[in-house]
């Protein structure tokens, strides 16, 4: 939402000052200020990227599908790779936990984070939800165990 508000203002200062002449300093000003904001609009609303975690007990895998603007990622992760699973945070330097997460340890070793802090997922920020999350993940990875 940011990343589209940053676009339409950055539009109407670049239309509305683009004749800006040399001695207005101010317009000069307004339209740099509306190209950088219409640059940062669109870099970001072109990176931002939705993700979907899913646990296919069938297929006995993680799945974690992401998709941008200009494409998809696909990466499966079986059953059989997970050593371990953990609650991780997000904190401030103050170690105020902002954002809490699943953190997987991978046979080789590979950290790999679920539900990663940078994105918004509903209850990442309550310790007990995503406690929850982990239960239930080490539930399947247990039954469905090879």
């Amino acid at each position: 939402m940011l990343s589209v508000a940053c676009v339409i203002i950055g539009l109407l200062l670049v239309a509305l000052l683009h004749d800006a002449g040399a001695l207005d300093s101010n317009a000069q000003a307004g339209f740099w200020f509306g190209a950088i904001l219409l640059l940062m609009g669109g870099t970001t609303f072109a990176a931002n990227a939705r993700q979907r975690i899913v646990i296919d007990p069938q297929q006995r895998e993680i799945r974690i599908e992401t998709r941008r603007l200009l494409g998809r990622q696909l990466r499966r992760i079986p059953f059989a790779d997970v050593q371990d699973v953990q609650v991780a945070c997000l904190q401030t330097r103050s170690q105020h936990a902002i954002r809490y997460f699943l953190q997987l340890q991978l046979a080789d070793g590979e950290p790999c984070a679920l539900f990663a802090p940078e994105r918004v997922y509903a209850g990442a920020s309550d310790l007990a939800i995503v406690a929850g999350w982990r239960t239930r993940l080490q539930q399947y990875l247990a039954t469905h165990a090879a």
